[in-house]
Parts: structure tokens; sequence; C-alpha cells
């Protein structure tokens, strides 16, 4: 029965819409990253773009790293205080977030990803991600108190 309710889902309209934006969402994001990198490669040259683009996204990872990295220490402090770490759990999905997004090769993929170190602008999408993971981050929270990280 959960098999054919799984299936039926496929055919709701707000599923296919949301996947229908998905679909565009990596098809645009592409083409935009690529009329971007041809455009600075004909206005810096092309060596000093792949160059430019190399290096804001490996400072931007390092940064995250550093970021990622004191957020866990919070993380863990607060576990062992026996308190819930909800705001450290938002932090770490925008941190998580800005990293994939500097990872990915590109300008416009960097420049989202390092708007997320901006405080307000890491708390909307940590926010959004966390509300969504509400009862798998408070099972997680469980099993790291029980097991004491």
């Amino acid at each position: 029965m959960l098999g054919l309710q799984l299936f039926l889902r496929f055919f709701e309209r707000d599923f296919i819409t949301k996947l229908i934006l998905l679909f565009l969402l990596y098809s645009l994001l592409p083409i935009g990253e690529i009329f971007l990198i041809l455009y600075l490669g004909g206005q810096l040259g092309n060596y000093l773009t792949l160059a430019l683009a190399a290096s804001t996204g490996l400072v931007g990872v390092l940064i995250s790293l550093a970021r990622l990295q004191e957020t866990n220490r919070r993380l863990r402090e607060k576990i062992q205080e026996g308190q819930y770490p909800g705001a450290e759990f938002v932090e770490l999905a925008g941190v998580l977030v800005s990293g994939v997004l500097l990872l990915t090769p590109g300008f416009v993929t960097d420049v989202l990803g390092l708007m997320l170190f901006l405080p307000p602008i890491r708390g909307l999408v940590g926010r959004a991600i966390t509300r969504r993971a509400s009862r798998h981050l408070k099972e997680a929270y469980e099993y790291l108190r029980l097991y004491e990280l």
C-alpha cells in the first residue's frame, strides 16, 4: 500500500510543479555560469578568469571549513550541557549549503556561497532547512546525547 501511495505522489500537482522548478534551476544556473565565465574570459583573459574562479572557491571553502569547526565545537558543548542546539543546527545548515555552493565551480555559486557568510542570510537559509528537517534533527540530538560525542 505504501508503494502505491509513493507512486501516486508523482502525479500530484505540487510535486510536479516543484520538480519542474528544480529542473529549470539545474538548467539555467549552469547556462548563467558558462555565460559569465565566457564574458569575463573575454574581458580579463582566460587564465585570469580561471584563476579567479578557482581562488574564490578555494578561499571560500577554507573559510567554510573554519566556520564548520567552530560550529561543531559549540554543538558538542551544547549537547554535553544537555541543551538542544537549535541555533547551532541552523548555523550548521547554512555553513554546509555555503560549502556546497563554494565547491561548485563558477562565479554565481561562489557569490551565493559567500553571501551565506553574512549572518542574516545564513540564518534564513539555515532556518528554512532546519524547519523541514526538525524531526530528524531532534532524533540526531537524542542520538548524540546518548553517546555524548
